[in-house]
């Protein structure tokens, strides 16, 4: 409490007067709950047996679980045998091949028009009302409508890069989902509504799909409008609090000050869109196209090929291909297209602190794309982005990222950028049989 020069400190006895109380508040706090569980179970010796019980029951209910989700994945079982995880009356269980639900963590929340048979006033309410306002962070499907226009949008080819028209069957209507009740003899309780869709849940190993239904009455648009508006508030007060990740505080370090500044950067550079895309307009519309939600689901269920990677070719002048898409070529600055291709030479990846190693081998990789263009400038920028000081290999990873992410889906992206975790090598995950160059 004493200073070294002899003044008394006073932060110490106030740090003591305000713990202690605290403490002994905490301790009261434990043995009243203590006492009160005891009141309720009727005394000491009662409340030690109940809890005794308690603790039994709940062994025993997790031994129960075990049991018949060890007989469901050995086939002992049939789905219809678990047990119901919903009503049938207000919720649902659907197969997860349906393929249609909500992630939580996403923005953008998907409501579904339903219908066990159809309904001509609602199917032309919602046929004549294609671009119903949104809803907060809720937005109304109709899934007629949906698949008419979704192959002709820019989704189709940004998620499907490789896709041509042959391979899109239009086969969903508003009944698509009742056929993938997991029990069927609950169809009858849907008449014509609206569903929220989310998932995966569990069911003892079972994966499944949970669908809370609004029940859509008949009348004017007006009174339909209504009815909308009332639902999408119900839904919002009873999912609104769902779980939603915890973001990662970003590190703040400064910029020279260690050879691992890149490294702890990486990720936040590389995935921040506005780093990654230059031109606002192309920004605006990947944002677009990523929160599709469920639109993007119907979109994979109506065609009949998944996705697959294309080949990736480096021309003899240096240009980027992927020939399975459509002869898609992918632009890059010079600097950046030197730094892809010297991570695409090395698929074992490369550690951002020994980027000085390979200074001259991008320097070389640099003259091949401009022959005549190893400037005093372009020198500085090789050297910068070998610097594991500096932020600039992050920036040239991004738009890296970004080029690719323009022209087609994350998903797919993905395997073409360079990417890794922290204090990990990164790499570019392209199968290296799918790398021919020229």
């Amino acid at each position: 409490m004493w200073k070294d020069g002899g003044g008394f400190s006073w932060w110490l006895p106030i740090l003591g007067l305000l713990i202690i109380p605290i403490g002994l508040l905490y301790i009261l706090l434990k043995v009243f709950l203590f006492l009160l569980e005891n009141y309720r179970d009727g005394g000491v010796i009662l409340h030690h047996l109940r809890e005794k019980r308690r603790k039994k029951e709940e062994k025993q209910r997790k031994a129960d679980k075990e049991r018949i989700k060890k007989a469901y994945i050995n086939g002992e079982i049939t789905r219809g045998d678990l047990p119901r995880m919903a009503d049938g009356f207000n919720t649902f269980e659907f197969d997860e091949a349906m393929g249609l639900y909500n992630n939580y963590w996403e923005y953008v929340r998907d409501i579904v028009y339903v219908e066990n048979n159809y309904c001509e006033s609602l199917n032309s309410f919602f046929s004549r009302n294609k671009d119903l306002p949104h809803y907060n962070r809720y937005r109304l499907l109709y899934l007629p409508v949906l698949c008419r226009d979704v192959s002709l949008d820019e989704l189709s080819h940004y998620q499907y890069p490789d896709l041509s028209q042959e391979n899109i069957e239009k086969a969903i209507d508003s009944t698509y989902p009742i056929g993938y009740l997991w029990r069927p003899e609950h169809a009858e309780n849907i008449k014509h509504g609206l569903m929220f869709f989310y998932g995966l849940e569990d069911n003892h190993g079972a994966k499944y799909i949970k669908g809370h239904y609004y029940p859509l009455e008949e009348g004017d648009d007006e009174f339909v409008l209504k009815q909308l508006d009332d639902i999408v508030h119900k839904i919002h007060e009873e999912h609104n609090n769902a779980f939603l990740p915890m973001v990662e505080k970003k590190p703040d370090t400064v910029e020279g000050s260690t050879d691992e500044y890149a490294d702890e950067l990486f990720q936040w550079v590389v995935k921040d869109n506005e780093v990654a895309i230059l031109v606002q307009e192309i920004r605006d519309k990947v944002a677009a196209l990523r929160e599709m939600g469920i639109a993007e689901q119907v979109l994979m269920k109506l065609i009949q090929e998944k996705p697959r990677l294309s080949q990736l070719v480096v021309t003899k002048d240096m240009r980027i291909i992927l020939s399975d898409y459509q002869m898609m070529e992918i632009k890059m600055e010079p600097i950046n297209k030197a730094v892809y291709l010297l991570f695409l030479r090395h698929p074992e990846g490369i550690i951002f602190k020994h980027l000085p190693d390979y200074r001259r081998e991008l320097a070389e990789i640099y003259q091949m794309i401009k022959p005549f263009g190893l400037t005093d400038r372009a020198i500085r920028s090789i050297e910068d982005v070998t610097n594991p000081c500096l932020n600039s290999i992050n920036e040239k990873c991004a738009r890296i990222r970004g080029a690719f992410i323009s022209q087609f889906d994350e998903k797919l992206a993905q395997h073409y950028y360079i990417y890794g975790e922290r204090g990990e090598a990164k790499k570019i995950s392209l199968p290296r049989e799918l790398v021919t160059w020229e």
